[in-house]
């Protein structure tokens, strides 16, 4: 796919649905990151200072927000305009980018606020 072709709207409206299905999954990998980490006895999420948790946690929550971003973004662009023959590719891509956008702000609020660090 060439660049120049992003300026049409119905190439913009499986972009938009690509992107949004594709943020379905790094979503759907930090909310199983967190939940195998979360403590329910102390009530947060318990992780070490040393392991892997923190980096692959903000990979997948940035990858969720980037993707799901761009198929709101697109799908907001696109939708409604006459020449856009993929009208329902744009509202799904613009619903459920901003879905998995807001359920990735909301996992990377919930960790900051019940993160506990072991030390060592």
């Amino acid at each position: 796919m060439n660049l120049k072709q992003l300026r049409l709207f119905d190439v913009q409206a499986k972009v938009a649905l690509l992107a949004a299905v594709a943020s379905v999954v790094p979503l759907l990998g930090a909310v199983g990151l967190v939940w195998s980490r979360y403590n329910h006895v102390l009530g947060q999420i318990v992780y070490g200072a040393q392991g892997r948790f923190l980096p692959a946690l903000m990979a997948c929550i940035a990858m969720a927000l980037a993707l799901g971003g761009l198929g709101l973004i697109l799908g907001w662009n696109s939708a409604g305009q006459r020449r856009n023959d993929r009208q329902a590719y744009s509202w799904v891509g613009f619903f459920l980018g901003g879905t998995v956008s807001t359920g990735a702000f909301i996992i990377a609020l919930a960790f900051f606020m019940l993160r506990l660090q072991q030390a060592g």
